[in-house]
């Protein structure tokens, strides 16, 4: 657990960084003219819209539990740990989030092996998800503007790269003589040996996750879930003082989800610096089709604020006010939950 808590508090102070860097290339001045003028109503849609996409990604959450077998669970008690998890994306490459898995055992005592793959399957459907609406917004800029097509190309091998490799994993873990023949050579390895039931069960659960109409219910929810943080940043944009357009709207869902792709297979905390880097210079190129650092700066912090942190301050907030149903061991006996809030509908 400390281990834990010292990875999401390098993460905060990373974070940290990347808010006054970006607020340094902004120039802070510039960045305090922009944002006095954005529409304060603005940020409540923006925020609803962030919120509507964590309530669909949480009936992922849900439906994936009932996939494993665990319907035990009160949709308060997963809501929660599904919540409180956003504070975990703040680990370097989200592996944190594996806390998930522990907290779900101590709740359902459901094995986390078996819960595990849960998060690979949760990060995948949205790397799919978000890569479907970066291809929309690729192919709605084409049709708006040609002008945007050379800078566009370049983008085309990254994406490609990423799509394949996701497809590809999927695609092995369907084949299920092979990787059961994978697991049985493995118990002849020592070292190996003792872990091979684990290993068993967790590829079970994979399999189970990844099946066609699984996957593409999950990838379905994914785009509809992600779609409202796109909508988001293009009403951000507006915010700023670009004229509404088909165009723009394209741009947007472009920018957030390819940004959002790059902040994910970085590694980094939350994506961070990846992302926020991401977004200021494909806003400068593609947007604004020139160099406007406040411009960009300001609608990349507007954009992160109202995502990525909101989600991490919701997540900690959930953590403390549920905190003695998600860690009933080190609350004590007295804090566990009572026999009416165990008998809540699932």
């Amino acid at each position: 657990m400390k281990d834990i808590r010292n990875k999401i508090l390098l993460g905060a102070i990373l974070g940290l960084a990347v808010l006054v860097g970006l607020f340094l290339y902004t120039d802070i001045r510039e960045a305090r003219t922009y944002l006095s003028h954005f529409p304060i109503q603005i940020i409540g849609v923006v925020l609803c819209l962030a919120l509507f996409n964590y309530a669909i990604r949480w009936v992922k959450w849900h439906y994936y539990l009932g996939i494993i077998g665990v319907n035990e669970i009160s949709r308060v008690d997963s809501a929660a740990i599904f919540v409180s998890g956003f504070v975990l994306a703040l680990s370097p490459g989200k592996v944190a989030e594996l806390l998930k898995s522990a907290v779900l055992k101590g709740i359902t005592g459901t094995p986390i092996t078996r819960s595990a793959p849960i998060i690979v399957a949760e990060r995948a459907t949205d790397g799919l998800a978000m890569l479907i609406l970066g291809a929309v917004g690729f192919g709605g800029m084409l049709l708006s503007s040609s002008e945007a097509q050379t800078h566009l190309m370049r983008y085309l091998p990254a994406y490609l790269t990423i799509l394949g490799l996701l497809i590809a994993g999927v695609v092995v873990i369907q084949i299920r003589p092979l990787c059961l023949w994978f697991l049985e050579r493995l118990k002849s390895i020592p070292l190996v040996k003792r872990i091979s039931q684990p290993l068993a069960e967790l590829y079970q659960s994979s399999f189970e996750l990844f099946r066609p109409g699984p996957l593409l219910l999950s990838i379905t929810l994914g785009v509809i879930s992600w779609s409202g943080e796109c909508l988001a940043f293009y009403l951000i944009l507006r915010g700023m003082g670009l004229a509404p357009s088909w165009l723009l709207l394209w741009q947007a869902t472009f920018v957030f989800a390819s940004a959002s792709i790059i902040g994910a297979v970085s590694g980094l905390p939350g994506g961070l610096g990846a992302a926020e880097v991401s977004i200021a210079g494909m806003v400068q190129l593609l947007v604004l089709g020139h160099e406007d650092a406040g411009f960009a700066g300001t609608a990349t912090i507007i954009a992160r604020l109202s995502t990525l942190w909101f989600a991490v301050v919701l997540g900690l907030v959930t953590a403390v006010v549920f905190r003695h149903r998600l860690f009933p061991a080190q609350a004590g006996p007295s804090a566990r939950p009572t026999e009416a809030e165990s008998q809540l509908p699932g």
